[in-house]
C-alpha cells in the first residue's frame, strides 16, 4: 500500500466515523459504531470498511450500513474533495477483537491446567 492510499484510508476512516455517528439515523444501529479499518482498492473504485460496536447487533448494523452506503458515500464525497471519485463502500464486521478474546481465553485455560498439575 502506498503512502497516498494509507493517507486516503485514514482520512476516510475519520470522516466515516463522524458521518455514521452524526448523520446516519437507522433504528437497526443501536450502540456506538467504531470504524476500525478502511481498505481502499488501488484504483479507488471500492473500499472495504471494517466496523465494530459495543454490545450485540453487529450483523444488523453491518446490514443497515450497507443499505445506507449510497447516502454515506454522498456525505463522504462532500467531506473529501481532494479525490476525484469516492469509492463504493462495503461494510464488513471486524472480528479481530472477538478472535483476540478467544485466544486470550484459550491461553487462560492453558495456564489453569498448568497450575492444576
Amino acid at each position: 500500500m502506498s503512502i497516498r492510499m494509507g493517507r486516503i484510508g485514514s482520512q476516510m476512516q475519520k470522516s466515516l466515523a463522524v458521518i455514521i455517528d452524526s448523520k446516519v439515523k437507522d433504528p437497526n444501529i443501536e450502540g456506538m459504531v467504531s470504524v476500525t479499518k478502511v481498505e481502499c482498492a488501488s484504483d479507488l473504485k471500492t473500499a472495504k470498511v471494517y466496523i465494530t460496536m459495543l454490545g450485540d447487533g453487529l450483523e444488523q448494523a453491518v446490514k443497515a450500513l450497507n443499505n445506507s452506503a449510497s447516502f454515506i458515500r454522498k456525505e463522504l464525497a462532500s467531506d473529501m474533495r481532494d479525490i476525484r471519485t469516492v469509492p463504493a463502500l462495503t461494510f464488513l464486521p471486524d472480528l479481530s477483537t472477538q478472535k483476540a478474546q478467544e485466544i486470550d481465553n484459550i491461553l487462560a485455560d492453558i495456564n489453569k491446567e498448568k497450575e492444576n498439575e
